[in-house]
């Protein structure tokens, strides 16, 4: 028997399998504890959700947005009768998969923090605020992790066709067929690998080649955000102002374990290491390049607590755990990420109840100006047109929107909290063209009527 053989086993010892249980459940429970009213902040949430349910109502797919996420919204589209609450608690579901993966991954290899690693990417708040929301980020990483595990236990043809899902949940995990290729490689199992992927990543996008055709799958564009801002997205909405300092201690302990050489790895580590640290550099170039969102970095994230697990034992990455749970719930002088998450959607539920109601009540043609809100908005009312009203996100073209307002004849409305989005991202306030559609002390109103 083979090294890789003894290395890899296909069935886990009975200790791994208690410790899968046990990660899996403290991720699980962290998870539920912080599941909000809806589908969460983030704009492509709704989206999916929309997609998911046209699909149920239409019995055909529908896409949620370029380049299509056909996976996730297909997995949404079975569980969309249960309500949003269940999309979120799928969600943090895949991120226990993805943690016990990971996990398994490093003992496989011998890492003796593999536990420990596994609790820092569950606990870094921008995987955190990700598993609790509808979102695709954690569906692809799961899959991924899956297919990193299957050919670690040789099993090409099955790691093939995790890659390929995980690439229909996220296109960008194709990223990671690199390094798991090369991996591939070394066991000679290249071209088994390789065709499994590409035949189940074609077979799910054919549906969005044959609906829009290339055009609709080379859709991503480069993100305009300044330095600054690209820091602050990329650096304290990933780990949080005390998992930076956390994690910059951890580094400077597995620098000096490096240096002193209390850290050889051996052969299979190293190949871990090589997979990790091009998983890193091509997910961080890809954020590098789109900087939009912080969640955009979660596949780095993972490939960097991988790098610094298989270097540090417990005693480094159990501190850094806690560290990152800290960070998580609590920033020095302000909120957590997820205390504050929880917060601004229940906000954003009395919001919606409160546009609903007064969507309800037009008795005239109107034009409402969504905004970021609009995907929310379409998802509550069921659709683009309700009754007097038809719900428009935003234009950048302040003449157009004067001259579709004059010849139209209807009223035009905005929803409140978007103005200072739009005047951010379009140029001109909307006050210039529409009235808001709520009072301005609409905040009040709900609690009036409890």
């Amino acid at each position: 028997m083979s090294r890789n053989q003894r290395v890899f086993q296909s069935s886990p010892p009975r200790h791994t399998l208690l410790a899968a249980l046990l990660v899996g459940g403290v991720v699980l429970v962290s998870r539920f504890a912080f599941i909000g009213p809806g589908l969460g902040m983030d704009y492509d949430a709704w989206l999916l959700a929309s997609a998911a349910r046209s699909i149920v109502d239409s019995g055909q797919y529908i896409g949620s947005r370029p380049p299509g996420y056909p996976v996730v919204e297909g997995i949404f589209a079975l569980l969309h009768n249960l309500g949003p609450w269940a999309l979120c608690s799928a969600t943090a579901l895949a991120s226990a998969a993805a943690c016990v993966s990971t996990m398994r991954l490093m003992r496989s290899a011998g890492c003796s923090s593999a536990s420990a690693t596994a609790l820092c990417f569950a606990f870094t708040p921008v995987v955190w605020l990700s598993s609790v929301t509808a979102m695709d980020y954690i569906w692809a990483w799961c899959l991924v992790m899956a297919s990193w595990n299957a050919l670690a236990e040789n099993r090409p043809r099955r790691s093939g066709v995790y890659l390929g899902l995980a690439i229909g949940a996220r296109a960008t995990s194709g990223l990671m067929a690199l390094p798991l290729l090369w991996l591939a490689a070394r066991r000679g199992k290249a071209g088994t690998f390789a065709l499994a992927c590409t035949a189940i990543a074609s077979l799910l996008y054919m549906p969005v080649l044959q609906q829009k055709g290339f055009t609709w799958m080379i859709s991503f564009s480069p993100g305009g955000r300044g330095v600054m801002d690209t820091l602050r997205l990329g650096v304290v909405e990933v780990w949080g102002p005390i998992g930076i300092a956390a994690l910059g201690v951890a580094a400077f302990k597995v620098g000096e374990r490096i240096r002193r050489r209390e850290s050889r790895p051996d052969s299979v580590q190293r190949e871990l290491i090589a997979a990790a640290r091009t998983g890193a550099l091509l997910n961080l170039a890809l954020f590098l390049w789109m900087p939009l969102e912080a969640a955009y970095l979660l596949p780095f994230v993972a490939c960097v607590l991988i790098l610094l697990g298989t270097r540090a034992p417990t005693r480094v990455m159990g501190p850094l755990a806690v560290a990152l749970l800290v960070s998580a719930v609590y920033s020095p002088g302000s909120k957590g990420a997820l205390p504050a998450d929880l917060e601004r959607r229940g906000d954003q539920q009395v919001l919606l109840d409160l546009v609903e109601e007064a969507l309800a009540d037009i008795q005239e043609p109107t034009v409402v100006l969504c905004g970021s809100m609009f995907s929310m908005v379409q998802y509550r009312m069921g659709g683009r047109e309700i009754g007097f009203v038809r719900l428009r996100m935003a234009t950048a073209n302040r003449e157009r929107l004067m001259q579709a307002k004059a010849e139209g004849g209807e009223q035009y409305l905005f929803i409140n909290t978007i103005d200072p989005w739009h005047r951010a991202n379009l140029g001109y306030s909307l006050w210039e063209v529409a009235r808001p559609l709520l009072p301005e002390d609409w905040r009040q109103l709900r609690q009036g009527s409890e």
